[in-house]
């Protein structure tokens, strides 16, 4: 993996940590979203914004155990992005270990978009404070189950590769092409991604004959 710059920059201008999941679930989908502005609140996804919303109002906490930080702002030059740790645990130690967790609405996905997240939030902490983050954790919401994620080498190389892949697709000009995938059906812009039209010429043809035919 080439490892990106370090920038001397504030990280105003960095897209989000979570621009990482949304590009690992669908490049299609982090495309419209990051690049055309196109967003689709469903069920699902303002359900999730409220979960966030929860977890970073409630107050921050000390005590013999540890303290703890909610909605916690952390920025990576070398990735070169920024964004809200949902809850980050500070362990005694000499020094604190940071164990950030990250909250999910559904349960586990067979797909890595949410460890990569995770993990881009540790390499934050890490760049910041300037100490090793050995593992964090996916807490949840609808099980109320919080999944352990040791950080190893290849997950950490994963999050710089899906930085570069972010970067490069951020600066592209032309949208995705899209992928039809069982996921297309929980994604809340399928209606304007029309990934199943699209996919099939005989069904786009059709749809063109039929938006320009006259009565």
């Amino acid at each position: 993996m080439i490892p990106l710059p370090i920038l001397p920059a504030d990280g105003a201008d960095y897209p989000p940590l979570s621009a990482l999941n949304d590009l690992l679930f669908c490049a299609r989908r982090c495309f419209l979203h990051r690049v055309e502005g196109v967003w689709v609140e469903n069920v699902h996804t303002t359900a999730g914004t409220l979960d966030h919303r929860r977890v970073h109002q409630t107050r921050d906490t000390e005590s013999a155990t540890g303290r703890t930080a909610r909605g916690l702002w952390v920025t990576s030059h070398r990735l070169r992005l920024t964004g809200v740790c949902d809850l980050v645990e500070f362990r005694p130690g000499a020094p604190e270990v940071p164990f950030p967790v990250e909250y999910k609405r559904g349960k586990r996905r067979t797909w890595d978009n949410d460890e990569v997240q995770l993990c881009a939030q540790a390499m934050c902490l890490e760049e910041m404070l300037g100490h090793a983050i050995p593992s964090g954790a996916i807490f949840h919401v609808k099980s109320k189950r919080r999944r352990e994620i040791a950080f190893t080498p290849d997950l950490r190389e994963r999050t710089g590769e899906t930085a570069e892949r972010l970067h490069a697709l951020l600066a592209a000009t032309t949208t995705p092409p899209p992928v039809v995938h069982p996921k297309c059906k929980q994604c809340s812009v399928r209606s304007v991604c029309m990934p199943d039209l699209l996919t099939g010429a005989s069904a786009y043809r059709r749809a063109v004959a039929d938006l320009f035919r006259t009565s």
